[in-house]
């Protein structure tokens, strides 16, 4: 059933909107700038259209994972989130106080007028967030008057109290609860290519880990009618195959769960017919090779062959849908594969969409996020909705019928 938007909220003046976002941006190791404000800039859409309707914004998000030693966790308090986000805003956002919850928080929310926007501290800095601890979420939940969930990237975390125990305490102290624009178009685009997809229907799969996307594989499987792999996991099939990988550590396990899907190789799934490849202590020495990886040596991106054979592929296909970078693509000597397939897939008239995570900074980089029909905000998100798992947090909002 479809979810209530902020369209179907009714009048918001005089109102604070209490908007989960998701501003889990990275951010440099040592001093802690961010390093790519998309997140923040994907928000925007909704922030401002609650500002327009004259009411007041408090949002709330994590960032990364903090140790619970605030000295250590200091580059992860939301500060920096803060200014940023007011620059975007073109106003002055206020981060609420140096804690999640608590006296100083209630009193800035209450003081809040129509147009203002504060800042909750990192949820993830009070541990009870990602224990969907009721007294919590009760007490965040009394800062706002509506509940608006518009952080995708984090709506397959079910044990989160700002996804879950919020919006159910909003609805105990009955108030409504909506999703965002960026969740409302995440689960339009997925719904409507899963669903009624433009045919053939091609899935390109790259990154490290198989045994973490088995099930996504194994769904995908089932839907599209064709798949083609790249990244670490090309190297994982060779080994499954029984052919060398040259250097790379693959753990057995990773092994394994490739194994299992070497019965839809050649049928439904193509793997890389080429590799570049570099020297294990010498990034400089590299070399195209076919079949096997010498000793010594590493795969670092799919090779031109193949890159030309997944590019007719995509040129021919009506929805391709990208998760996993295909090679080392942060390395610009390594990155010509997965610019290609971004390339390929800008070109092409199919519907093109990119399931989030490190993919959706390889095409923003490549500067060709704005020729996809789609980017994902949601890597783990993106995966497990494709694969058909339903959320917590989104069975949470209200139904569209008025029902819960």
């Amino acid at each position: 059933m479809a979810k209530k938007t902020l369209d179907d909220l009714g009048e918001l003046k005089g109102k604070r909107v209490l908007i989960r976002v998701d501003f889990n941006v990275p951010l440099e190791k040592t001093t802690g700038v961010i390093t790519n404000d998309r997140r923040i800039r994907a928000a925007l859409p909704t922030v401002q259209y609650v500002l327009d309707k004259g009411a007041a914004v408090i949002a709330m998000s994590h960032l990364g994972r903090p140790s619970g030693d605030r000295a250590k966790d200091k580059n992860l308090t939301l500060d920096r989130i803060a200014v940023r986000l007011g620059e975007l805003l073109g106003r002055p956002v206020k981060k609420a106080a140096d804690r999640v919850i608590g006296p100083e928080v209630v009193a800035a929310a209450q003081a809040q007028k129509p147009g203002e926007v504060i800042l909750l501290e990192n949820l993830r800095f009070d541990p009870r967030e990602q224990k969907n601890d009721a007294d919590f979420a009760a007490q965040i939940a009394a800062l706002g008057d509506v509940y608006v969930n518009d952080a995708f990237g984090t709506c397959h975390n079910d044990k989160d109290a700002s996804m879950v125990a919020v919006p159910a305490a909003m609805k105990a102290q009955g108030k409504p609860r909506a999703v965002g624009f960026l969740v409302g178009k995440e689960l339009e685009v997925i719904d409507g290519i899963m669903s009624k997809p433009k045919r053939p229907l091609l899935a390109v799969m790259g990154g490290a880990k198989v045994s973490d996307k088995i099930n996504f594989i194994q769904a995908l499987l089932g839907k599209v009618d064709h798949l083609l792999i790249g990244g670490k996991m090309g190297y994982t099939f060779l080994k499954a195959k029984g052919i060398s990988a040259g250097n790379m550590k693959i753990p057995e396990e990773e092994i394994a769960a490739a194994r299992k899907l070497l019965p839809h190789v050649g049928v439904k799934i193509t793997l890389p017919v080429d590799a570049l490849v570099c020297k294990s202590n010498d990034l400089n020495q590299t070399q195209v090779v076919e079949g096997a990886i010498p000793e010594g040596y590493e795969g670092v991106d799919i090779g031109p062959k193949t890159l030309a054979v997944y590019s007719e592929k995509i040129k021919q296909a009506g929805t391709v849908i990208w998760n996993g970078p295909v090679g080392w693509f942060e390395q610009p000597a390594f990155s010509n594969g997965t610019r290609g397939i971004a390339a390929a897939m800008a070109a092409s008239n199919a519907v093109t969409v990119v399931g989030g995570g490190e993919t959706a900074e390889a095409v923003e980089q490549f500067g060709l996020d704005g020729k996809m029909t789609h980017v994902s905000t949601g890597g783990g998100a993106f995966l497990a909705y494709v694969e058909g798992k339903r959320f917590a947090s989104l069975a949470q909002i209200d139904d569209r019928s008025g029902d819960a």
